[in-house]
């Protein structure tokens, strides 16, 4: 049996639905094509600077790896929290590689943030325990200070030291 088209008169004058044109996304007015390209550049400038400041701060994240894989039970661990703040003071900037010492502390001081709640808090020249940290890595027989207060005090100035810009260096 061959299907063959209704004959009802009900049916005879149905016809196929016509598939609508394809949706456009794109704006159709100038106006709205303006704040699209807007939208994008100021996403595209988000996405740059977001970019950049990773860029420039990519040394802090292995700073912080580095002290965080440091162990309380190796005797070296002063040495090394040393070589860590070494090498992010150089980084900054080249002419630090010679600090050691009281110039060194001096030298982070100047890198912490100038309006800190306290000023014991970013004053690394006379806290007991940096003093003594520094000390015993010239002089090994000494009392090492509390690891993990070390640690976390270098963590915090990792993180919060303030660079100097570009054209500022004296």
């Amino acid at each position: 049996m061959i299907p063959k088209p209704p004959d009802s008169y009900m049916l005879r004058n149905l016809r196929d639905v016509e598939v609508p044109e394809v949706f456009s996304w794109f704006p159709q007015t100038i106006g709205w094509q303006i704040v699209f390209i807007l939208i994008v550049l100021y996403a595209a400038y988000r996405g740059y600077r977001y970019a950049k400041h990773w860029w420039n701060n990519r040394y802090r994240q292995e700073a912080i790896a580095a002290l965080q894989s440091l162990q309380s039970d190796d005797v070296n661990w002063p040495y090394k929290m040393v070589k860590v703040v070494k090498a992010v003071l150089v980084y900054l900037d080249k002419r630090n590689a010679a600090l050691y010492g009281v110039n060194l502390l001096s030298k982070m001081d100047s890198f912490s943030i100038s309006n800190h709640s306290t000023a014991a808090d970013s004053d690394f020249r006379h806290d007991q325990a940096i003093q003594q940290w520094l000390a015993c890595t010239e002089n090994g027989k000494l009392d090492y200070p509390d690891f993990d207060y070390m640690r976390d005090r270098l963590v915090v100035w990792v993180k919060t030291h303030q660079t100097i810009a570009e054209g500022e260096h004296e």
